[in-house]
């Protein structure tokens, strides 16, 4: 448990970010195009990052000064958010490349340390302190809108990291030819990841000019990733306790259940009825669909993964923030056309669907014949 003691921090500061930036600056300059500039650019930073560490952390031990590097680089990004936009843009971008960080180390520190029967519990310890960061960071946005409050949340989170962590060493685990081998073998789950981020991304992109449209607080955003955030620990925490023997079951429910979300949307813009408040539950409901996809789809992917654990997780980031570059683009390309953002989303959720049914039924047919 000691080893994770700093994710509440580290979280917080680049939840914190991950908001306040863009809604800020979509509040100063009401342009959809720098909007989707912005999360362009993170996306870009954090799926390059995302590969790097991961194929970096798999080629050595060292896990202590990685983990020192995470808060160093989000204390930069904080100062550089305080500068013109050109500054600032590069600021997020690098929080985007160091956040990326978070997910394979953390990871690898979980694997590498507890045994086998040890991992889905503290997986789920893991969760909840991530989501608390989750939580803090979206909160704080309402009360504190400044680049002061990830800079002071990165100064505290150094020393904590190295506390928590110190000692923690891993093992080189990379080979290079089973590495192109699993990752052939997980082609259509890689389309499926894809087309599910991508869809996401464009709701969530979507999410910033639709409440301004309705003429709601900028409040609003911060309050429904609020709410979100803390339904998302609980949804974790039974997640955890369900998933077992159920991963194809709940995946298709999770994808079927985003997807008449957006077409819902979609049809009420259509039909030029307002949803006002009622977002924020649409919102939140769609978003807390996620952890039990998500625990699914990676437990049911890394079942019997022994080596490259890193550069697969790497990958499937990478994969994750490309396709977040694609829908926040998608957002900027159609302007204004909400209705159409929405609809392409519940297109991309059907894709989702039909290449994660074609590995599932592809991994069935193997195992079987073996």
């Amino acid at each position: 448990m000691r080893k994770f003691l700093s994710q509440p921090l580290l979280v917080a500061t680049t939840t914190y970010i991950g908001i306040w930036y863009p809604v800020t600056l979509y509040a100063q300059t009401k342009s959809v195009f720098l909007l989707g500039l912005a999360t362009t650019l993170y996306n870009l930073a954090n799926g390059a990052g995302s590969y790097f560490w991961g194929d970096l952390l798999d080629r050595t031990y060292r896990r202590v000064e990685f983990g020192v590097t995470l808060p160093s680089l989000l204390l930069i990004s904080s100062i550089l958010l305080n500068g013109n936009l050109t500054e600032s843009l590069l600021g997020y971008s690098l929080a985007g490349f160091s956040s990326s960080l978070n997910s394979p180390l953390y990871s690898l520190i979980l694997l590498e340390n507890y045994s086998f029967e040890e991992i889905p519990k503290m997986n789920s310890r893991l969760s909840q302190l991530t989501l608390i960061g989750n939580a803090a960071g979206s909160i704080s946005a309402i009360f504190e809108s400044s680049y002061t409050y990830p800079l002071v949340l990165s100064i505290f989170s150094l020393p904590l990291t190295l506390f928590s962590i110190s000692g923690v060493t891993g093992k080189p685990n990379f080979d290079r030819r089973l590495r192109t081998k699993n990752v052939k073998e997980l082609s259509e789950a890689l389309i499926s990841f894809a087309s599910f981020n991508f869809a996401a991304e464009i709701f969530f992109t979507a999410y910033v000019p639709l409440n301004y449209d309705l003429k709601n607080p900028k409040y609003f955003i911060y309050l429904s990733y609020f709410i979100l955030y803390l339904i998302d620990e609980g949804v974790y925490y039974i997640s955890a306790r369900i998933v077992n023997g159920k991963e194809s079951f709940l995946m298709y429910v999770s994808l079927t259940g985003r997807a008449l979300i957006v077409l819902l949307t979609s049809a009420l813009l259509k039909l030029r009825i307002e949803p006002n408040t009622s977002q924020i539950p649409l919102f939140v409901t769609f978003g807390s669909i996620y952890p039990v996809f998500s625990i699914s789809f990676f437990s049911y992917i890394f079942r019997g993964l022994k080596k490259n654990r890193g550069s697969i997780i790497g990958i499937f980031n990478a994969v994750e923030d490309m396709a977040n570059i694609a829908g926040s683009s998608a957002v900027s390309f159609f302007g204004n056309d909400l209705n159409l953002d929405y609809l392409v989303s519940f297109y991309s959720f059907s894709l989702s669907t039909i290449t994660l049914y074609a590995f599932i039924s592809r991994r069935y047919s193997t195992s079987s014949s073996s």
